[in-house]
């Protein structure tokens, strides 16, 4: 399994920001907050919830559309059962019961393909959290000693575990849910697997803290707005990332185009004879082919790169003249023709076997090169509709004059 570490850091740079700050000020977090915040504070739950469920319906993710349910139960829960308790229930039941809930929905959302809210899968999610719920109030209601008892079970003498009040088969279950979301977000780097994981640990510091009101409530906000945070910037990537090279889109470039000044060279990049490429070898091999152009691409110093569509990428050098992109893209035109893509030989084994690496020999060395237009923006082409179609012009030029060159 291949890791994107550079995305990796990407998806989780913003909720693990979060999440650091709210633990590092949590003595700051224990003082009285001013009187209008603490009249505000226990309704602030409900405005995340509402506002990130809505988010979630309109992007139909039904996986964070539970996840904001079972948050709302547990604040809810934490209100009724530990900040304002009744005599006539086991505390101690009802917070283990409580902390029970989340390794399990969290486990069983992440584990379930996403499609959608309002059909038979959506409704089998609310089913199963509805069951969850009547299962507890029921126990409370009439509490079995063999319920507390095996959530109370001890594995280990140790005076570690003596500094929660989770007992340890939940201590299990939560160490064995977090560990399930980190492999999948190692093999799907995705925001909204790395919101999950880090919203996650936000609620399960809030029960960590349950008996602390102020503490448990801004922690269970934090687990809320992280969601929040990882459904916005997943529409962001879905309009304005392209998705299989991770490259900015062509909307994107529509966009940033607008912001340049009065100084700017535009280059059209395709690539050679792409179609009998694909044609020949599958298109499998060919979005490989795009991938790893991509990431040269992301590396041509001074320019940024757009997948305009198909095979062409676009490169915008804002405060350089053509002589001066046209340098740099010769050089790229260079680099991607000495850089062969190797061909996996099918007979060649896929897995380290007798702890060597499979053998090279088979693996058939293929040549891809580029074409290039590029085109300056001048007093005469002002407009960026008229600079791209002159990087256009140029681009047919380069392919007619033989392909892998740069003309202008």
């Amino acid at each position: 399994m291949l890791i994107d570490f550079r995305k990796l850091f990407n998806v989780t740079i913003i909720p693990v920001s979060l999440l650091a700050c709210s633990i590092y000020f949590v003595p700051q977090l224990t003082k009285p907050l001013p009187n209008a915040l603490q009249v505000i504070l226990p309704f602030l739950p409900f405005v995340i919830f509402i506002v990130g469920m809505g988010l979630s319906w309109i992007f139909h993710h039904s996986r964070e559309f539970n996840l904001f349910l079972i948050l709302m139960v547990v604040y809810i829960s934490l209100d009724n059962y530990i900040w304002h308790p009744s005599n006539k229930i086991d505390f101690q039941l009802a917070y283990l019961l409580l902390v029970s809930l989340i390794p399990i929905n969290y486990t069983y959302n992440l584990l379930l393909r996403e499609r959608g809210i309002l059909n038979h899968y959506g409704v089998r999610r609310f089913i199963f959290l509805a069951v969850q719920l009547y299962f507890v109030a029921w126990i409370l209601e009439n509490p079995l000693p063999q319920v507390k008892e095996y959530l109370s079970y001890t594995f280990f003498q140790h005076s570690l575990f003596k500094q929660t009040d989770v007992t340890q088969p939940i201590l299990l279950a939560i160490f064995i849910t977090a560990l399930i979301i980190i492999v999948r977000l190692l093999q799907n780097t995705s925001n909204l697997v790395a919101s999950i994981l880090i919203s996650y640990i936000a609620v399960l510091a809030a029960l960590y803290f349950a008996y602390t009101q102020q503490l448990a409530l801004i922690f269970i906000l934090l687990a809320g707005l992280i969601l929040i945070i990882g459904i916005t910037i997943n529409a962001y990537s879905l309009a304005y990332l392209d998705e299989l090279t991770n490259l900015p889109s062509r909307r994107a470039l529509n966009q940033n185009i607008t912001t340049l000044g009065k100084k700017y060279t535009l280059a059209m990049v395709d690539v050679d004879h792409f179609k009998k490429f694909n044609d020949k070898y599958g298109h499998d091999i060919g979005d490989q082919v795009l991938k790893k152009l991509a990431s040269q691409l992301r590396l041509v110093r001074g320019g940024k790169a757009f997948r305009y569509g198909g095979e062409e990428f676009t490169l915008i050098f804002p405060n350089k003249d053509f002589h001066e992109a046209r340098l740099i893209c010769n050089e790229l035109c260079k680099t991607v023709a000495n850089s062969p893509f190797m061909l996996r030989n099918k007979k060649r084994p896929k897995k380290i076997t007798d702890g060597k690496k499979p053998s090279q020999s088979g693996s058939k060395p293929l040549t891809i090169t580029i074409s290039i237009g590029l085109a300056e923006r001048s007093e005469e082409f002002v407009s960026s509709d008229q600079v791209m179609k002159q990087a256009d012009k140029a681009l047919y030029k380069a392919k007619k004059n033989g392909r892998n060159q740069v003309a202008v």
